[in-house]
């Protein structure tokens, strides 16, 4: 798959957990909530009806037209602050740090780079105990070469979280699936860092280091003050 089906398939992904947390709505929103809504719609929608009625359709035409992806995406670093005590949310949240990291790379990543092989007959959604791997994760380990450490840890927790629903029995082939991007890494300490995640997958133990959300909202207040300073 190139970027664009990438994209596709973690599209697919945000709409799969809304169904799954119960916040799909059926019914469209009226025009008057797309009036003035400011930034992720905080004036007149809630941040999971402007996923759907706003980031979902804008990606979507993105796809369809080939055009390109914006300079920049923060959706992560927003779900931090939006979602703060909802254990629920952390797989969404996963998902749109992987959205984040592929918009803020594709300018920096050629598109043979983001090429898989046998997952576009994969479904798009996973279940509990579902032993079929989801196809964004066959697309975030053929570009876990080009992330640095820091970006890098956020990937590895990304597959923890599909691995939170997946069957033990799929834990081999995504081992293999990182041990062959550390192969593929140049940078010793980040190959490293794949090559122990991949071993610790086939131990049945976690990819990444364990989620700090303390640290996550400090990381957050430290690009808010960056990209908001005060007057």
């Amino acid at each position: 798959m190139d970027i664009y089906s990438i994209a596709s398939s973690i599209t697919n992904e945000i709409e799969a957990e809304l169904k799954r947390l119960g916040r799909w709505m059926e019914t469209p929103l009226d025009d008057e909530f797309f009036i003035n809504m400011g930034a992720f719609g905080s004036n007149t929608m809630s941040f999971e009806q402007w996923l759907q009625f706003v980031l979902i359709p804008r990606l979507e035409k993105i796809v369809e037209e080939k055009s390109e992806f914006p300079t920049e995406s923060n959706l992560a670093t927003y779900s931090i602050r939006y979602f703060d005590g909802d254990n629920n949310a952390a797989s969404l949240q996963n998902i749109l740090y992987s959205l984040d990291q592929l918009i803020n790379h594709s300018q920096a990543l050629p598109i043979s780079q983001t090429e898989v092989t046998d997952s576009t007959t994969l479904p798009p959604t996973v279940s509990q105990g579902d032993s079929t791997i989801p196809s964004v994760l066959y697309s975030i380990a053929e570009v876990l070469p080009k992330y640095e450490l820091n970006d890098l840890e956020s990937q590895l927790q990304t597959f923890d979280t599909f691995l939170s629903f997946l069957s033990p029995t799929v834990r081999p082939t995504i081992s293999a699936m990182l041990m062959k991007a550390a192969d593929q890494t140049v940078h010793p300490e980040c190959k490293g860092r794949i090559e122990k995640a991949a071993q610790n997958v086939a131990e049945g133990k976690r990819a990444a280091t364990p989620y700090n959300h303390d640290e996550a909202m400090k990381k957050y207040k430290e690009e808010h003050q960056k990209n908001f300073p005060p007057h």
